[in-house]
C-alpha cells in the first residue's frame, strides 16, 4: 500500500486518533460484538454523552467540534437527528476491525463503552 492508498486518519494528530477509537468502539464494535449485537440496534452515540465521557482524551469542547467537523467530511460519521452519530463508510471499512476488535474486547474501555451504549440507548 502505497502513500497514496494509505487511510487518510493515519496522518490525523493523536487527539483525533483517539477521537476515532472512542467512536469505532461506541459505533462500530457493538455491530461486531456477539453479546452486544443481540440488542438488533444500530449503534448511535449523543456527541454531547460521548464529550462528556471522554472529555479528558479530546479536550476542549472546541477541539471535539473540530475533529467531529473533520470526521464528517471524511465520511467517518454520519450525523442522525441534530447531535446523534452513527458510523459512516470509512470508520466502518478503513478502520482496521480485526486488530481493533481484540484490543476492545480485553479492555477496560469495553466496559466503559458498555456503560455509556446502555445510558444512551435509555435517553
Amino acid at each position: 500500500m502505497d502513500k497514496e492508498d494509505s487511510p487518510v486518519h493515519k496522518n490525523w494528530d493523536p487527539v483525533t486518533r483517539s477521537a476515532l477509537v472512542i467512536l469505532w468502539g461506541l459505533l462500530v464494535y457493538p455491530r461486531l460484538d456477539p453479546d452486544m449485537r443481540k440488542r438488533g440496534e444500530e449503534p448511535i452515540a449523543d456527541r454531547n454523552v460521548v464529550y462528556e465521557h471522554f472529555h479528558e482524551h479530546i479536550g476542549s469542547r472546541e477541539k471535539w467540534e473540530e475533529i467531529l467537523d473533520k470526521l464528517k467530511q471524511y465520511d467517518y460519521i454520519r450525523y442522525l437527528d441534530g447531535d446523534k452519530l452513527t458510523a459512516g463508510t470509512r470508520l466502518l471499512t478503513t478502520v482496521d476491525a480485526a486488530k481493533m476488535y481484540k484490543v476492545y474486547r480485553t479492555s477496560v474501555l469495553v466496559r466503559r463503552l458498555n456503560q455509556l451504549s446502555t445510558h444512551t440507548s435509555e435517553d
